[in-house]
């Protein structure tokens, strides 16, 4: 996407006014010699008075998947610091809800927030999220060069106009596969969705007898059906948009697709349709499945509860398959750390944005609780390798990660699309059908919000 066209223009988002905003985006959850960031002393001027430090109380609001991994960290700051911080966690969609309420209503509830990075053009383009470098500069710091600049640069919107999050957990969506049936099977690696599904039908021809089937995908409603289609999507080299924000989901590389899906959803194990991350990641950690083209950092880093326990390289990653001439692509899924405009305690919470970032803790992050980090230095640790080796896989990933479609109105658009995916896996609907009405709702629903004519 162009960062120059009329939805990702400052001047268009912020004609978002705060009622527009609220309304459209519950509609879609309901359906240069500074010193670096990594260098920082938690020694901003609140610390120098005690009495004052006691009385500060910081709200946090993050995903409650990442609740009991952070908690411990938050429990020590606090206590170092003699500060409350209070941990306010929700479902992926309801916190996006009590975001939009909370920050486009500037009801100052919260002081930091953890924000998925299709998330960012809805609050940073609409300036709900205060401007990280301006408080940096304060301070006379920068952002460290440590951080991966493709994450960096998520926070970032629209682009040039100051960062406004600041990346902590380095999810980015790869291929996965499992080596040892492939292997088994006399099978290469796929490289192309032609191959992918040549192989899905062998290991369901041979294997799916014993419980073993050729491929994995999401068929939940809404953003899992949504996410686990994008990559063979964007494989056979179209997208949700063109640069003019016209929807593509009527052209024939979109119908492609949508037939390589379908085909792969048939020979995946049944009950497709329930079907979420945990379980998509679980199949592939247990051998259920051959391949997925949707699996995430922590389905890799934490496989404690794979049945019978994942060895050592019997899972292998890498970019999407592409259909020649496609470049192939990874895609981001970054959660990043920004601070509501309207926070009573901004110097606080940047405070604490800036340690749970910092090296230290970035690495703890890892090695204690399995968090993908954002920093180069972490990916490349060597005691993090021998405990995780896809980390230097990830890396890579994460520095060719093409992010979701940046748009204020992405979260409504994928309640349209991945709906009526959701109901083609299902077959309550055929594909051609699922992608001309997603088309038409999608456009109908941009040209009601003022981006197309």
């Amino acid at each position: 996407m162009t960062p120059d066209n009329d939805v990702t223009s400052t001047e268009r988002v912020r004609r978002l006014n705060r009622r527009h905003l609220l309304q459209t985006t519950l509609g879609a959850a309901a359906a240069a010699g500074m010193t670096s960031t990594s260098a920082v002393p938690s020694a901003a001027k609140w610390l120098a008075m005690p009495a004052t430090r006691q009385q500060i109380s910081l709200v946090f609001a993050i995903n409650e998947s990442e609740t009991a991994k952070i908690q411990p960290l938050i429990d020590e700051y606090a206590s170092e610091n003699q500060i409350s911080i209070s941990l306010q966690p929700s479902p992926y969609a309801s916190l996006l809800e009590k975001l939009t309420i909370n920050l486009t209503q500037a009801t100052g509830a919260y002081d930091l927030v953890s924000i998925d990075d299709p998330w960012v053009p809805l609050f940073a383009g609409g300036e709900y999220l205060t401007n990280l470098e301006t408080l940096m500069e304060e301070r006379g710091i920068g952002v460290d060069a440590d951080f991966v600049s493709e994450f960096v640069a998520l926070g970032d919107y629209p682009t040039g106009s100051g960062l406004r999050a600041l990346p902590w957990i380095g999810n980015v969506q790869v291929f996965g596969w499992r080596s040892d049936i492939l292997q088994e099977l006399g099978l290469a690696p796929p490289a192309t969705w032609n191959d992918v599904l040549a192989v899905a039908q062998t290991v369901t021809d041979e294997k799916s007898a014993s419980g073993v089937f050729g491929f994995g995908l999401r068929g939940q409603t809404g953003n899992s059906a949504a996410t686990s289609f994008l990559p063979v999507l964007r494989g056979y080299g179209a997208d949700l948009f063109n640069e003019g924000w016209e929807p593509q989901l009527d052209t024939a590389l979109a119908l492609q697709a949508m037939t390589t899906h379908l085909a792969l959803a048939n020979l995946a194990p049944p009950g497709v349709e329930n079907v979420g991350h945990l379980e998509n990641g679980r199949h592939l950690v247990n051998g259920q499945i051959a391949q997925s083209a949707d699996i995430w950092p922590d389905q890799l880093l934490d496989p404690a509860d794979s049945t019978p326990p994942m060895g050592t390289g019997q899972i292998a990653i890498g970019t999407q398959p592409a259909q020649p001439p496609v470049k192939p692509i990874t895609m981001s899924g970054n959660w990043l750390l920004g601070i509501p405009e309207e926070s009573q305690q901004r110097e606080v919470a940047l405070d604490l944005l800036l340690w749970l970032t910092a090296p230290e803790q970035q690495r703890r992050l890892l090695l204690d609780h399995s968090l993908p980090p954002t920093r180069a230095s972490i990916f490349q640790d060597k005691d993090a390798i021998a405990a995780f080796p896809f980390l230097p896989n990830l890396l890579e990933a994460g520095r060719n990660a093409v992010p979701r479609p940046r748009t204020p109105h992405y979260n409504a658009v994928e309640v349209i699309f991945g709906g009526y995916l959701s109901r083609a896996v299902t077959g309550q609907i055929n594909g051609e059908d699922a992608l001309l009405s997603a088309n038409s709702e999608i456009r109908a629903y941009l040209t009601r919000e003022g981006v197309l004519k």
